[in-house]
């Protein structure tokens, strides 16, 4: 019997870079989207069509108790119009998307009392509300790439091109005469790096072991 095959989506190269193994593996569709919403749209409105679909990546926490590098099913999903639940995520966290990078711990901190969220990213919110308009079977798994008392560096959203690298020379140039910042940088792919290693460990454990969607 051969079960419908899994599409991930993963917003930056990065994160991607983690799941070629296993989609070569299992067969699966991996995209990288690139950052956002409207990224995240154009991906499920012109990948595969059928079989569920993930989105995969890292976020940032907005509770003290989430560890960066730890990954996490995500069972909710916080919109503008409504809470969303995965049909195959049934025990999890809620995650809520920003258009805009949320850096600060008070900004966290004030969005997480007014949504009720873990965790906060840039695409969860379109992807929920994408894939239960295209009828698909949808799930999310987040690591955590910052805490809450992590400050991300002013303008770090300008770094990445629409297809989800990194432009080097722009981060370059920004953060010239700003070391402390560097460090925040670097300190920041460490940690994405290591939660998307478990984040892929945890989707192989959903998606092979539990649910069977490898393509056999």
């Amino acid at each position: 019997m051969t079960n419908p095959t899994l599409t991930i989506l993963c917003p930056m190269k990065m994160e991607a870079a983690k799941f070629s193994r296993l989609a070569r593996q299992y067969g699966w569709t991996l995209i990288t989207t690139g950052i956002g919403g409207e990224a995240i749209e154009r991906a499920l409105a012109t990948g595969p069509q059928t079989g569920p679909v993930l989105l995969a990546g890292v976020a940032g926490a907005l509770r003290r108790d989430l560890e960066a590098g730890t990954a996490h099913l995500i069972s909710e999903v916080y919109t503008s119009q409504a809470i969303l639940h995965s049909p195959i995520i049934r025990t999890g966290l809620r995650v809520t998307g920003a258009d805009e990078i949320v850096a600060t711990p008070e900004d966290k901190i004030h969005l997480a009392e007014r949504t009720g969220a873990h965790v906060v990213d840039m695409e969860s919110h379109a992807f929920a509300v994408a894939a239960e308009r295209a009828g698909r079977s949808w799930a999310i798994i987040r690591g955590v790439s910052d805490g809450v008392d992590h400050h991300l560096p002013a303008g770090c959203d300008a770094w990445f091109t629409p297809q989800g690298g990194l432009r080097p020379f722009v981060a370059a140039r920004n953060l010239a005469g700003r070391p402390r910042d560097l460090l925040q940088l670097l300190a920041f792919a460490r940690r994405t790096s290591r939660a998307m290693q478990n984040v892929a460990k945890l989707a192989e454990d959903t998606f092979v072991a539990n649910s069977g969607y490898a393509s056999t």
